[in-house]
């Protein structure tokens, strides 16, 4: 291999990891997107994730109400007590950012999904 061909592979490495970095880093713009909040598969609540403030809203889910904080481009759900969700897995996964990360009670039956606002069909299940 000589100096060209060492040159030319390493530039493409650090051209293909910046712009992984920059996937990372500049996600899908948070002006596009809304929490989308489901109980037992009906959808309950569309939540802007837009703003430069945190907001709350609370939702009924079958073991009691659930906490959830949305704005500058995230959401979460607040810690629950234990006889509302044994495992907590909701509200340790904590903030998610990106479309298509998705937050999931399974004792209650919720999910909390972010989508792109313009969002288009990717796949069809049947």
């Amino acid at each position: 291999m000589t100096r060209t061909d060492a040159f030319l592979v390493v530039s493409l490495m650090a051209i293909t990891a910046l712009i992984w970095v920059g996937f990372r880093i500049f996600p899908e713009q948070a002006a596009d997107m809304v929490a989308v909040v489901r109980v037992n598969g009906k959808e309950i609540m569309r939540l802007p994730v837009t703003g430069s403030t945190i907001n709350r809203a609370v939702v009924k889910i079958p073991r009691g109400e659930a906490t959830i904080e949305y704005g500058q481009g995230k959401v979460r759900v607040l810690p629950l007590d234990d006889h509302v969700c044994p495992n907590g897995i909701c509200w340790r996964t904590g903030w998610i950012s990106v479309s298509g990360q998705s937050i999931v009670c399974v004792p209650n039956h919720m999910t909390i999904t972010l989508e792109a606002a313009n969002s288009e069909v990717d796949s069809v299940v049947r």
